[in-house]
């Protein structure tokens, strides 16, 4: 029946007059965008194009950074209401991200953004299907030291909190007696008393008995409780044994203090309605307080892991990465990556990215 009708309507349009001069159906062009208009973020290779390799601003070279971009349109006259012929883009390294997130004590200097921001300079693609955000306000972020006005200052996290009167130590994360002195991390070091405070990390009889890691350390009475959830204290790190407990991922610890800044340009993002805005290059000057690299920058979107995992032997957590990879989840279109791309695993990081210098990147 549909396929009759379907005919009919041919034999119609083809009797009709205005069918010789009817144009042909296009699609018209998606505006610009991004693809990580959702939480994903990109996977972007840094490859140093000016600046010595050597130097800490060339540290970049060569490796893959989560990359986290954003569109929106600002408001018209500050009344909420979107101004939409106006289509700014945010962006962040997952470094910086991590930085302002707590991994450094940063200058709350409102001035200073983790995030670069510009704007397309058109609301539609070129003929060549490319977006471009020409320039953008630079992202810096200023570490401080750790000491005062650092982390916590007097009484950041509390008297008795995670480091004894003071947050960790009168003064921040170092402040009077660095990691050992008077609250720093408790007076005798790490299991003084009040080693992560007089009743720190768990109070009295909390995620370590009397004093947490306090009174007699990280195994003092108590240790991580009776048995708790696997401390130093009686009951060992599983509390009974019967259990492993899951992995603990550490930190990176804080960068030096001082300024790092990265300055994006020409930024360029392939925009189609079958390829969303999931591949991007750029060029970005980082700089530190002594130094400054130029790098060339490609993206794919979205980030995705190509390391083989193994499962825990708790059957409660997460499946531990091996060394090894898979190629194959770069090409499988259920990864979410488009099956148009041009992709590899980089084996250094374990992520999917463009197997190309620039863009649009294609088989």
């Amino acid at each position: 029946m549909k396929r009759r009708w379907l005919v009919g309507m041919a034999g119609l349009a083809a009797l009709s007059p205005l069918a010789a001069m009817s144009p042909g159906c296009s699609q018209p062009k998606p505006e610009c965008t991004v693809g990580s208009a959702s939480a994903y973020p990109f996977a972007a290779t840094f490859t140093l194009i000016d600046g010595e390799a050597e130097s800490p601003c060339g540290r970049k070279d060569g490796t893959v950074e989560l990359v986290g971009m954003q569109v929106y349109n600002p408001d018209a006259n500050g009344d909420q209401i979107p101004d939409r012929d106006t289509k700014l883009v945010a962006i962040q390294t997952g470094e910086f991200g991590g930085w302002y997130r707590g991994g450094a004590t940063i200058d709350p200097n409102p001035d200073l953004n983790a995030f670069a921001i510009g704007t397309f300079a058109a609301l539609q693609p070129d003929d060549n299907e490319i977006c471009t955000i020409p320039t953008l306000a630079a992202a810096e972020v200023v570490v401080l030291p750790a000491g005062e006005g650092g982390a916590g200052g007097e009484g950041g996290a509390g008297e008795g909190g995670a480091g004894g009167e003071g947050g960790a130590g009168e003064g921040g994360a170092g402040g009077e007696g660095g990691a050992g002195g008077e609250g720093g991390a408790g007076e005798g070091g790490a299991g003084g008393e009040g080693g992560a405070g007089e009743g720190g990390a768990g109070g009295e009889g909390g995620a370590g008995g009397e004093g947490g890691a306090g009174e007699g350390g990280a195994g003092g009475e108590g240790g991580a409780g009776d048995g708790g959830a696997g401390g130093a204290g009686d009951g060992g790190a599983g509390g009974d044994g019967s259990e492993v407990a899951c992995d603990v991922v550490t930190p990176p610890p804080p960068p030096p203090p001082g300024s790092r800044k990265l300055e994006w340009s020409n930024v360029r993002v392939y925009v189609t309605s079958g390829n969303l805005g999931n591949q991007f290059e750029a060029e970005v000057t980082y700089s530190e307080e002594s130094c400054t690299a130029r790098y060339k920058v490609v993206g794919l979107w979205p980030m995705v892991d190509c390391r083989i995992y193994t499962p825990h032997p708790n059957p409660d957590c997460d499946p531990r990465p091996t060394d090894t990879f898979d190629q194959g989840v770069c090409q499988d279109p259920l990864s979410g990556i488009s099956p148009d791309l041009k992709v590899k695993c980089d084996t250094n990081v374990g992520l999917c990215v463009l197997d190309s210098p620039s863009i649009p990147a294609f088989k």
